[in-house]
């Protein structure tokens, strides 16, 4: 027969996993956004297929990476939600492992705890999910996976190309930003991808912990009533 305070043990195991996942995640989102914005050169100077005659020499086209900032934006936020969807869950499983949380008094405690647990896994989960799409809905359709516009500045026509971090880092950027650089595009790149997938296994561990801890409670009020009427052991007396 399954037994609440059983689950309730087994639960710490994914809390802390979660913790640490969320914890990588958060800290991998903010080091590839520093990379891909601070370190990383975004305007680039590209040569192109067309020949001037005049000059004797192949045009350059000056172009610029502009970031596509949802998906980032999400990654974030799911990082940060499920962080804190794990806090919560360390704290209610220390929380509802003490002896007195099945009182009537305490009622109130095991709801809150309950509760924080359900709506701080299904609003991470509901973000993480919402980072996986967009990084895939925000690709564009050229060959890097990025969209551009031809625009007239400083008398001749320049490029600004249109990426999200994952796209620039891993497919355009490479090819075109100084040797020097080409290191960091691609722990940008090995960033990105990483923090994207983990993005579902924080879905899967948030939904883990979202039934333990719901089927604790479930089985934990089943069995009150019951557990409170046991007789309480009875001492023994030293002959």
């Amino acid at each position: 027969m399954l037994r609440y305070d059983n689950i309730l043990k087994l639960a710490l195991v994914p809390s802390i996993i979660f913790f640490l996942i969320s914890l990588v995640s958060v800290a991998l989102t903010t080091h590839y956004w520093i990379l891909t914005d601070w370190i990383i050169p975004r305007g680039l100077k590209i040569v192109t297929s067309n020949f001037n005659d005049r000059l004797q020499q192949y045009e350059t086209d000056d172009t610029i990476v502009y970031f596509k900032e949802a998906s980032t934006d999400a990654t974030i936020v799911s990082g940060c939600l499920n962080l804190t969807a794990a806090i919560v869950a360390l704290i209610a499983w220390s929380t509802l492992r003490k002896p007195d949380m099945d009182s009537q008094y305490n009622m109130s405690t095991r709801r809150f705890w309950t509760l924080s647990i359900i709506v701080t896994t299904i609003a991470g989960s509901a973000t993480a999910l919402a980072a996986v799409v967009l990084h895939y809905t925000e690709r564009g359709d050229d060959q890097w996976g990025c969209s551009s516009e031809r625009l007239m500045m400083s008398g001749k026509m320049n490029t600004n190309q249109y990426c999200t971090r994952e796209m620039a880092a891993c497919n355009y950027q490479p090819g075109f930003v100084p040797r020097e650089d080409r290191q960091n595009t691609n722990i940008a790149c090995s960033e990105a991808v990483t923090v994207k997938w983990l993005q579902i296994v924080m879905i899967v561990n948030a939904l883990i912990i979202l039934v333990m801890f719901s089927l604790q409670a479930r089985l934990r009020r089943k069995s009150r009533q019951a557990r409170l009427n046991e007789p309480l052991p009875e001492e023994k007396v030293a002959s």
